[in-house]
């Protein structure tokens, strides 16, 4: 039985979810294939993995969506795996040619709503998701509407944890800081949505706390504040996630949350904002904590000060690797018995 999986971008946070269905596919002898764009981050040694790449954005996704077209005719899979949508129109030869061969069709819908214009558009999509064999959320927050929009019903599987980062050897960041506690924020932090201006807002504010910041549009260093910018590489990313004792996410909006889970699993309490999918990832209080959307900066710096206290942090930090690793395994357990 093989698996084709379809990753539009091959980097982020979707693509590292592409990368732990091709990992915990392959643990029981699955035959997995990724089709990505090239020069990323998928194409790892040990993965099978065809990138294909063009002029341009729109140049460069038409090449995926034809690479994949012939991936699923040479190989004839038992299932295609599509990893969201960039401009479904661009995307139906994938449909036709998993039809043509008799492939049954997933596809995973990380986002009901795209961050930025720039990511691409949603028309069209309707029509792939109410033919698709099986339609994939990871938050019913996400299925939810997507179920409301196009009539069916859609699966929800928990979201896996990184794991492909996690292989990565991690690089500790080089930080003066002294004895501080460190709260980190990271991902692409130009998008207004990330709120970074509320934790550039917070540096000095709470005693013995500094920040972290990584990622292209990552604020500069100042007292206090050691900015990362540019993109990340996944060592260290994992580094800094791991040397720091919380996760700052003040998002204005989100599906779900890749970095909820890589804090969780890192050992960082996640302080985020309650919105979208993100209270069905952390319990306020037990393992994370939840902030209300639109609170102001004394409730983030609350959040700080309470995990200023070394016991209470421990407790958020063991209950976080408990959730997060225990839904990983139902995340294992929902694919294979999918593709089974």
């Amino acid at each position: 039985m093989t698996t084709v999986l379809i990753d539009w971008l091959g980097r982020g946070g979707i693509a590292q979810c592409t990368e732990a269905w091709a990992r915990e596919l392959r643990a029981p002898g699955h035959d997995v294939v990724i089709v990505t764009r090239a020069g990323r981050e998928l194409e790892a040694d040990d993965l099978t993995t065809v990138g294909a790449d063009g002029c341009g954005r729109l140049g460069a996704h038409a090449a995926i969506v034809a690479a994949a077209a012939r991936e699923i005719r040479a190989r004839r899979p038992t299932w295609v795996v599509v990893q969201n949508y960039v401009v479904p129109a661009l995307e139906r030869p994938v449909y036709r040619a998993a039809r043509d061969v008799g492939a049954r069709v997933a596809i995973v819908v990380h986002d009901d709503r795209l961050h930025t214009w720039r990511a691409g558009t949603h028309v069209g999509l309707a029509g792939e998701l109410r033919r698709a064999d099986e339609v994939i959320a990871h938050t019913h927050h996400v299925a939810d509407r997507v179920q409301a929009r196009v009539g069916r019903s859609v699966r929800v599987i928990e979201h896996p944890i990184q794991v492909g980062m996690l292989r990565t050897p991690p690089i500790e960041p080089t930080l003066d800081m002294g004895d501080a506690f460190v709260a980190a924020h990271f991902g692409v932090l130009r998008r207004r949505y990330k709120g970074t201006k509320i934790v550039e807002e917070l540096v000095g504010r709470v005693p013995r706390w500094s920040v972290i910041t990584l990622g292209v549009g990552a604020p500069a260093s100042r007292p206090g504040l050691v900015s990362v910018p540019g993109w990340v590489e996944a060592g260290a990313l994992v580094g800094a996630v791991a040397n720091s004792d919380a996760v700052l996410l003040p998002y204005q909006h989100a599906t779900q949350s890749g970095a909820v889970v890589l804090a969780q699993a890192l050992g960082a309490v996640p302080v985020v904002s309650a919105v979208g999918g993100i209270p069905e990832q952390v319990t306020d209080g037990v393992d994370g904590i939840l902030i209300p959307a639109g609170a102001g900066l004394d409730a983030w710096a609350g959040a700080l000060e309470q995990l200023s206290d070394d016991e209470r942090r421990k407790e958020l930090i063991d209950a976080g690797r408990e959730r997060v690793w225990s839904a990983h395994e139902r995340f294992v357990c929902a694919v294979v018995e999918l593709v089974r």
